[in-house]
């Protein structure tokens, strides 16, 4: 592979026409965002590209039609988590779902096929690896590191990894630009792919997820992608389990098998991160976004958001938008198009 960016890249962006912007919205602005509106669809795809070595990607997409996507590729690997799927199938892998994992192995001339519904959408981030990086420049600087690409294989689906899920969002709303951008987001390559060996089969002293079976898999994804879905709304545990017709005990043991975790931490997490998002992309005030995540008291969506994230919603928006006005960080359009 010559170029990461126009081997693998520059066909895909000409092929459904999506065209850079001169914009980046909420992106980081070192990376480059490239927009679309046309029969197949509308949407964003931002990309930040490290020479020929890897690409950070941040998207958000909806399709107005059935249709099959196919497109042959360079070899290279991709490992991403989806804040939202639904209507997209790939041919291989692991069913795509919100908070799952969710790796590509593309091999050299391959050809990679999703099927997408009427009326699909797509929004998430994703990291991509040429061959540069994983069979040359690992190998050169760590030595022989075993067979990253079945490493990477066997994170797909898991739901046990919230430091990479975590670390691919932290990706996704950087702000930083210059000589602070380039350490950073290089220092995010290198953590997740630290991540990804440690929970894998090449680090002996650790075992993998503990299996679950097909039945259990579906049930952990339905149950995963109603959260998403009503963050507003009661996800008690009794709640959760009464959805899935299981029993609590039957409830927190499949959760701690697949993502490592209880349902009360995954649920507080997925809160936070919704929260978070809205208080950077929208105008809503902070009352406003507990309420859309599930906390009827002002007091009471402040105090979780601190403990899980170390300061205040208000404070948290301001070091996002520091050039924003008191009524900015309270919420206000005027003051939100005013820092764009």
């Amino acid at each position: 592979m010559n170029s990461l960016e126009k081997d693998l890249y520059g066909a895909a962006f000409r092929k459904w026409e999506i065209s850079p912007s001169s914009k980046t919205h909420e992106y980081g602005p070192d990376g480059a965002l490239r927009t679309f509106e046309n029969d197949f669809g509308e949407g964003e795809y931002w990309s930040y590209f490290r020479g020929n070595l890897f690409a950070i990607n941040s998207f958000n997409m909806r399709f107005k039609k059935d249709w099959v996507l196919r497109y042959r590729c360079t070899e290279h690997l991709c490992i991403g988590i989806y804040d939202e799927i639904d209507g997209v199938a790939q041919r291989q892998g692991a069913p795509l779902s919100v908070g799952a994992i969710s790796v590509y192995l593309g091999g050299e001339g391959e050809e990679y096929e999703a099927h997408v519904s009427e009326g699909a959408s797509a929004k998430g981030t994703s990291i991509t690896f040429s061959p540069d990086y994983y069979r040359t420049y690992l190998q050169g600087r760590f030595g022989s590191m075993g067979d990253m690409r079945r490493a990477f294989l066997e994170a797909d689906g898991r739901r046990d990894m919230p430091d990479l899920v975590n670390l691919l969002r932290k990706a996704r709303s950087y702000q930083g630009t210059g000589i602070a951008a380039e350490p950073f987001y290089e220092g995010v390559i290198a953590e997740a792919v630290a991540t990804v060996v440690q929970h894998s089969s090449l680090c002996p002293d650790k075992r993998g997820a503990e299996r679950l079976s097909r039945e259990d898999r579906r049930a952990i994804d339905y149950i995963c992608g109603y959260i998403a879905s009503n963050l507003e709304g009661d996800l008690s545990c009794s709640r959760l389990a009464e959805e899935l017709y299981i029993g609590q005990t039957k409830l927190k043991a499949l959760f701690k098998a697949a993502t490592g975790m209880p349902p009360s931490c995954y649920v507080a997490r997925e809160r936070m991160e919704e929260a978070s998002r809205l208080l950077v992309e929208s105008d809503s005030t902070v009352a406003e976004i507990g309420r859309a995540v599930g906390y009827a008291k002002p007091g009471a969506f402040t105090e979780a958001f601190q403990r899980g994230k170390g300061c205040t919603p208000t404070q948290f928006r301001r070091q996002r938008w520091p050039n924003s006005s008191e009524q900015y960080a309270q919420g206000g359009t005027a003051c939100r198009n005013s820092a764009l």
